[in-house]
């Protein structure tokens, strides 16, 4: 009884301090939101949502968000701001709630997702002023908070995922008509705010499917779940009438290195700065999972042991080949827009890799737990004789301490990003 009512004690100690920091973070959200949508595009409070708004007004647009301002548009001027703001609020906390779902899918303890959650909702690229000036452009990240295409879509496309991976894991056996059908219209509303989501979801969908095939899973449950792409290519093609339809003068064409360069002075550096700790966790556990990739293709019965953290690395590889081949032309040249589905990718690695994270430093303290608990019952020792550790438990300590530094630098940079733009700082701040 004691016991439990010291870990209660404790709990409320750690969740209401988490209650109250995420509150005055939404706060925050809905002031800078309502601030950004009463300064244009260059000056205060910079953001694209000015522009956005102004776009829907005068009846021009080609995301459905464009329906919704105008729809907003029917209140009184300061509700109308305030309803933007308070509904990309809802949104980025979503995501945040999300995060938390796929994290504790994991097993991952509660106030430990609770911690990681925060994080991975700040985490920006390491700051090298050298390397780079700016603090966010020129680098990739998926903490934004100045687009509000990319706000809605992240969250979007987050329950997509979820959904994605809830129905993949149990279809070989059984299918649920309700999720598919819910995963199909998802989809189409994530594409119908942006498109880049979908631009590098579906090929590896595509690729999933195949290896599904392969691992057993029914051929009519492949192609139930190939289907529920069109309702989305649907809207892709209104979307490619509206943004590249004749007489508009966009279009898209291959053009290598073009949007890598566009603002950044040395890409190569810039890019491997924004998923440094994405990079540092996959180096540590990429021989296992091809081992384990391996064993699930010879063993069918098994599925994708690691499917969500193959999902990330080859959505990331797609959104990759993108990003540095492809670039628009006309009025939208200099937008970058190829960078959103990169940018919603790399969350998605941060994401993964903290869950990878949490498991390697899990397995490692059980392995030397189980080493001294080994020792202390071989009576045969010497009492003051030490527990032994292996060189690669030392040096994969080692490792994890490093990778929690650039985690923990990766978390100040978003932090100190978001705060000086709920100060009025435009995002190009340096």
């Amino acid at each position: 009884m004691k016991s439990d009512k010291k870990n209660k004690i404790i709990n409320a100690f750690f969740i209401i301090p988490a209650v109250i920091g995420f509150t005055f973070y939404c706060f925050e959200l809905v002031l800078l939101h309502y601030n950004q949508t009463l300064f244009p595009v260059t000056g205060k409070y910079e953001s694209d949502l000015f522009a956005h708004i102004e776009m829907a007004l005068d009846g021009w647009g080609y995301s459905i968000l464009a329906v919704i301002y105008r729809l907003f548009a029917l209140l009184p001027e300061f509700y109308f701001h305030f309803a933007i703001a308070t509904f990309l609020c809802i949104c980025e906390a979503g995501a945040l709630a999300l995060t938390y779902i796929i994290l504790r899918s994991e097993k991952i303890e509660t106030k430990t997702a609770i911690v990681f959650t925060a994080i991975s909702g700040f985490v920006a690229p390491l700051y090298i002023r050298a390397i780079q000036p700016y603090r966010y452009i020129g680098y990739q990240s998926g903490s934004i908070w100045h687009n509000s295409t990319y706000i809605v879509m992240k969250f979007t496309a987050l329950i997509c995922i979820v959904l994605y991976l809830t129905i993949s894991e149990k279809y070989k056996e059984k299918m649920s008509a309700s999720e598919v059908i819910a995963f199909a219209i998802l989809l189409a509303v994530t594409t119908s705010v942006k498109t880049n989501f979908i631009l590098v979801f579906a090929p590896v969908a595509l690729l999933f499917l195949i290896a599904d095939f392969i691992l057993g899973v029914p051929l009519k449950r492949i192609i139930l779940c190939a289907l529920t792409v069109f309702p989305s290519v649907a809207v892709i093609l209104f979307q490619e009438y509206v943004l590249f339809g004749e007489g508009t003068g966009n279009g898209i064409i291959i053009d290598p290195l073009y949007s890598v360069y566009l603002r950044a002075e040395k890409p190569y550096f810039t890019m491997i700065l924004s998923a440094a700790f994405p990079i540092v966790i996959l180096l540590l556990n990429i021989v296992p999972v091809l081992k384990d990739t391996l064993t699930d293709f010879k063993d069918k019965k098994r599925g994708l042991t690691h499917r969500f953290f193959l999902l990330a690395w080859a959505m990331w590889f797609v959104a990759f080949v993108e990003y540095i081949l492809l670039r628009e032309t006309g009025k939208r040249e200099l937008d970058d827009n190829f960078a959103w589905g990169y940018d919603f990718c790399l969350f998605i690695l941060f994401v993964v890799s903290i869950m990878y994270f949490v498991k390697n430093i899990k397995s490692l303290l059980e392995k030397i737990t189980k080493k001294n608990m080994s020792d202390l019952s071989d009576t045969s020792k010497d009492d003051t004789t030490p527990a032994k550790v292996n060189a690669f438990d030392i040096f994969k300590a080692v490792y994890l301490v490093l990778a929690l530094a650039i985690l923990i630098y990766h978390t100040y940079c978003g932090v100190f990003f978001f705060v000086r733009l709920t100060q009025g700082v435009t995002f190009f701040m340096q």
